[in-house]
């Protein structure tokens, strides 16, 4: 892994070093109550525009963002127990958390964050004998089909940015409390430039699914008032 956010000390899960240990989930969302913002898998825009805003980050390479909190280190969607706001969509990338994929030359590999303290003598086993056991082999498929959709969402940020449709924004909001918040780091689609896309680049799209993605991404611009109310609130 590559310094993904959250994670302080992947390691790749080994029988020779996790064979006997158990696994025990997070109690609830702390770990993530400092990031204002988490990748985002390309399946997930439709369920996600309904809760906060996807934006292209900013940083390369590119790829969907969920932007979760108006100010650095501090997501609004944790609340003070740990808990996730009910009914509030909660990202793959939180759910897949502390486990994750990562390149071992020509294959990918599981690999556990150590630092989240989940392993120990009770809980999930990681291993059946010297095979990966029924819940580490879910859990693997659940973190291939996330990067499968992350990859997907890096593509279309890529054709956006090959259409040059994408533009860097600044969020700045007023909150009641008399502060301004200033969130940056971000890109969204120009809608007059995207409107303006050739019919056979739309058909190229929609081919490829990007239409319902680009879609799914103006809808979500709706959501930075909801963010601002529960920055208030908090």
């Amino acid at each position: 892994m590559s310094e993904p956010i959250f994670y302080r000390r992947p390691v790749a899960l080994a029988r020779a070093v996790h064979g006997d240990l158990r696994y025990t989930p997070p109690a609830g969302f702390a770990f993530a109550r400092a990031g204002n913002s988490v990748p985002l898998g390309a399946a997930e825009f439709e369920a996600a525009a309904r809760h906060f805003p996807i934006a292209i980050s900013a940083r390369e390479p590119a790829g969907a963002i969920a932007i979760l909190g108006l100010e650095t280190g501090r997501n609004l969607f944790v609340r003070a127990d740990g808990t996730w706001l009910p009914g509030a969509y909660v990202p793959a990338y939180l759910r897949n958390y502390p486990f994750g994929l990562a390149d071992a030359g020509e294959r990918m590999v599981l690999c556990i964050d150590e630092a989240a303290g989940c392993l120990g003598e009770t809980g999930e086993a990681l291993y059946d004998g010297d095979a990966p056991s029924a819940f580490a082999t879910r859990t693997l498929q659940f973190a291939h089909e996330f990067r499968i959709e992350a990859d997907r969402a890096r593509a279309f940020a890529d054709a956006c940015a090959a259409e040059n449709l994408l533009e860097e924004k600044r969020a700045e909001i007023a909150l009641k409390d008399g502060r301004k918040s200033t969130l940056t780091g971000f890109r969204v689609l120009d809608r007059a430039r995207f409107e303006a896309l050739p019919d056979d680049t739309l058909l190229d799209w929609r081919r490829r699914g990007f239409l319902s993605l680009a879609y799914a991404h103006f809808h979500s611009m709706q959501a930075w008032g909801a963010l601002a109310d529960l920055a208030a609130a908090r």
